[in-house]
């Protein structure tokens, strides 16, 4: 797979969310959080500042979601990237 331009493939992470005291919130009540985070799988050559594996945390409403060799992968923009963790 050749990734073109200022594009990264990114395999989302699903993470349990909790409250301070512990409680695991359901679907709904963490949906309406900015952020989400990602494993990345693959990037173009214009894209700058990250390796293949890193940890990225991105915008929720941005890229689009694709089905690659029966892999659910998500396709986001270098400019949609808040962070490397």
């Amino acid at each position: 797979m050749k990734v073109l331009n200022k594009y990264i493939i990114v395999d989302k992470l699903v993470e349990k969310k909790t409250t301070s005291s512990g409680l695991i919130m359901s679907g709904d009540e963490y949906k309406d959080m900015r952020y989400q985070y990602g494993n990345v799988i693959n990037f173009g050559p214009l894209v700058s500042g990250m390796n293949i594996g890193d940890k990225i945390m991105f915008d929720r409403v941005s890229g689009h979601e694709v089905i690659i060799e029966d892999d659910r992968m998500f396709i986001l923009q270098e400019k949609d990237v808040v962070c490397v963790l």
